[in-house]
């Protein structure tokens, strides 16, 4: 029964040092935060009519809140792939700031990707236009048309 259980809590450790090392070489990879592309997608991003609100921070932090009551989804963390263009977010979510209600396709309990199309951010030129974007969740069935309204700071500005 001693080898049971000193072979149990032995293959419990190997699994949550594996995790942790997963985990952490993930948190602490330090992208980059100073990309063109997290540039472009920082700020507080509205999908009115799906009353989602994302907003990412230029230090790689995220939530996700409905617009209307401002109730928690999901926060955490990001990073930008930026290698080939690929247009994808990657989030390691906090599960402890989680609302489960909603499928935002998570992988292994912490994980999540969200695709970003049709970003179009107005230029200097273009006075009060709103910057929009599409968020889509893989792994799942979530497909956001957010607006963003540039008064946050300006891409062109360098702000």
């Amino acid at each position: 029964m001693k080898k049971f259980i000193s072979g149990l809590l032995g293959i419990l450790f190997v699994v949550l040092v594996v995790v942790g090392v997963f985990i952490c070489t993930y948190v602490f990879n330090q992208p980059s935060r100073s990309g063109d592309s997290r540039e472009l997608i920082s700020g507080t991003w509205t999908d009115k009519d799906a009353n989602i609100t994302f907003e990412f921070s230029d230090e790689g932090d995220f939530t996700i809140t409905r617009a209307d009551d401002s109730s928690v989804i999901a926060k955490g963390w990001f990073k930008i792939q930026e290698d080939g263009g690929s247009g994808k977010i990657q989030l390691l979510v906090n599960p402890s700031d989680r609302d489960t209600t909603v499928d935002i396709g998570l992988r292994m309990k912490f994980f999540s990707t969200i695709s970003y199309k049709n970003l179009s951010v107005p230029s200097e030129d273009e006075g009060d236009k709103v910057a929009t974007c599409k968020f889509i969740f893989q792994n799942s069935d979530g497909v956001y048309s957010c607006e963003r309204k540039d008064s946050e700071g300006s891409f062109y500005d360098g702000k």
